[in-house]
């Protein structure tokens, strides 16, 4: 996804309701999509990415064009999330994968129920493993964030990047073959 233009990020920053309801046309799917695989609930994840949005218009002047206005974006989301769970006390976050019909166009119905199953198992692994893992496969995997932003999205140092994404496709490794 390329970024939104930085003519509608001063002018956002400048509280410019026109220009936020840009960047909120522009990232709102993609931003409750990010939710939703985190929270998998639909409509906690509408409520989160409605938080979410008001606390980036509540710090619309923090805006800084010439940096990456999305890693800030999905950093605020990351945040709004993790603190809702916090609330609730919930320690066992689930990490989505879209629709698991999504893509599979075959009338091959064997086919299709195994695709299917094998969907079924990469969830229920990846409901296994640390909240942590799950977020940093999301965001490398899913969100296509690097390492640098990613470091940058969840404040912490590049090599814990590196050790999570790793660790977390150890673990997933495992928690699949557990569940075979």
């Amino acid at each position: 996804m390329e970024e939104i233009d930085e003519k509608i990020l001063a002018a956002a920053k400048n509280k410019n309701f026109k220009a936020f309801e840009a960047i909120l046309s522009y990232y709102e799917k993609a931003i409750f999509n990010y939710i939703f695989r985190l929270v998998n609930h639909k409509q906690d994840a509408e409520d989160l990415a409605q938080e979410t949005f008001i606390k980036v218009y509540a710090h619309l002047d923090s805006i800084n064009p010439e940096k990456n206005f999305r890693a800030w974006l999905y950093k605020i989301a990351t945040n709004v999330v993790y603190d809702w769970f916090r609330k609730k006390g919930v320690h066992t976050e689930l990490f989505i994968i879209d629709d698991p019909l999504a893509g599979f166009e075959t009338i091959d119905e064997e086919s299709t129920y195994l695709k299917i199953e094998r969907t079924q198992d990469l969830l229920e692994a990846l409901g296994r493993i640390r909240p942590i893992y799950r977020t940093v496969l999301e965001l490398f995997y899913h969100q296509g964030f690097n390492y640098e932003e990613i470091t940058q999205l969840l404040a912490i140092p590049l090599n814990t990047v590196k050790t999570h994404l790793f660790r977390a496709k150890k673990a997933l490794k495992q928690a699949l073959e557990r569940g075979s």
